[in-house]
């Protein structure tokens, strides 16, 4: 073979690989997730495969049909751990060996978890339709693990711990961590037993468990509600159910030059959402540390007010979760700067009420925690019941402090 025929040779080879559906799969998930599925293009996916566009449209229709096949192949993962558990036909797949199997496959699908929250309004109505009834079959096979390991938890106890522990599994693909795998997972599936053990508040009994809470009224609907409020609640829940790629300004309800007095553009409102959370935010922390009797009940009150915040502003935090990718550069660089103080004031105080814990397992148990109260605060059939957010306080409080921590054997942190 002469020279030229085996560079030829190679060229081929590298440019139809076996696995060229995976690449493109595995590439077109970390871009949809660093930058969102409205700013990327076929063209970035086939840039980073080294491939044309052209090529990826021999395995994807479009790119929503390669949206959808990346969230489903990574829910499958999941689908299986949860079917290997409920097909087991020996009482040894305890609920603890069904959360290892789920950790594990998280770990292999570590952008599921913000590509579900982030970007399946993107999906068609039938792939929506069949993620989230994948969705539904994964938290099911947890609940009904937990009622047969403790047949005493009401069902709506049951859903928000099995709720709770799937939220906690999938957490890391959320966040970055410096654990080793081999320490990370031990670490989730305790933290996920942690909240299912919880016991269910004493004052919720049997009869309102299952009785739904009245809907809270929404900001702008009550009489005297300033202008400038009206635009940040309307901007909050287009935002939220359309993402801030899929809203202009005209949806608010109100019209354009008013919105103008007020914000100098789009990016300017969704810049105005986040400060507002940041902003209750410190001032929780603030309360949290001020009104504490001890240094030790500082992370208690840190959790309650997050749950407020959660439970209350929903729209507000979803948004300042979701759509922070679409903030212009200097906002979101002090977003980012916020984010990391107010983490680091949890993992200071959790670390207070327990010594033994290191940074790394602090910091991974406090962002576990907070993507699982992220996620929970936008199921409607949980968040209906007028003891949930007593629930969320019990169930992070338990995993923040009842966690045991794995030996050290276990795995050492990355940059040990």
């Amino acid at each position: 073979m002469t020279a030229s025929q085996t560079v030829k040779a190679s060229t081929a080879s590298r440019r139809r690989p076996r696995d060229r559906r995976a690449q493109i799969l595995h590439n077109a998930s970390e871009l949809f997730t660093k930058y969102g599925f409205h700013a990327v293009r076929m063209e970035d996916i086939a840039e980073a495969t080294d491939v044309t566009a052209r090529a990826i449209y021999r395995h994807f229709a479009n790119k929503q049909d390669l949206l959808s096949q990346v969230v489903l192949e990574d829910q499958d993962r999941l689908l299986m751990a949860a079917q290997s558990a409920e097909s087991s036909e020996s009482d040894v797949c305890s609920l603890e060996q069904l959360l290892t199997w789920m950790v594990e496959a998280s770990l292999e699908s570590l952008r599921l978890g913000p590509l579900w929250q982030r970007e399946a309004r993107h999906l068609t109505a039938d792939d929506f339709e069949r993620v989230r009834e994948g969705t539904r079959r994964i938290g099911g096979a947890v609940r009904r693990a937990i009622e047969k390991a403790d047949p005493s938890k009401s069902r709506f106890g049951a859903d928000v711990r099995a709720w709770m522990a799937v939220s906690i599994i999938t957490s890391p693909g959320h966040y970055d961590h410096s654990l080793s795998q081999r320490r990370l997972s031990p670490l989730l599936v305790s933290a996920a037993l942690a909240a299912i053990n919880t016991p269910e508040c004493a004052s919720a009994s049997p009869e309102s468990r299952d009785a739904p809470a009245a809907e809270a009224p929404v900001a702008n609907e009550r009489p005297g509600t300033s202008r400038r409020e009206q635009i940040i609640a309307a901007a909050a829940r287009a935002f939220r159910e359309r993402g801030f790629g899929g809203v202009s300004l005209d949806e608010f309800g109100i019209a354009g030059p008013a919105v103008y007095r007020y914000f100098d553009s789009k990016a300017d409102i969704l810049s105005a959402l986040i400060i507002r959370v940041q902003e209750w935010m410190a001032l929780e922390s603030s309360r949290a540390m001020h009104h504490s009797a001890s240094d030790e009940q500082v992370i208690e009150g840190l959790v309650r007010g997050y749950v407020r915040i959660a439970t209350e502003a929903t729209d507000l935090l979803a948004v300042s979760v979701t759509e922070a990718l679409n903030l212009p550069a200097s906002a979101a660089e002090r977003n980012r700067r916020v984010r990391q103080d107010d983490l680091a004031e949890w993992v200071k105080w959790l670390r207070i009420s327990r010594s033994e814990v290191t940074e790394a397992d602090a910091l991974a148990l406090v962002n576990a925690v907070r993507t699982a109260l992220n996620d929970l605060v936008r199921i409607p059939h949980l968040s209906r019941h007028a003891e949930f957010p007593d629930e969320l306080v019990a169930c992070s409080l338990n995993a923040l402090l009842n966690t045991p921590m794995p030996s050290a054997r276990s795995g050492r942190r990355r940059d040990e």
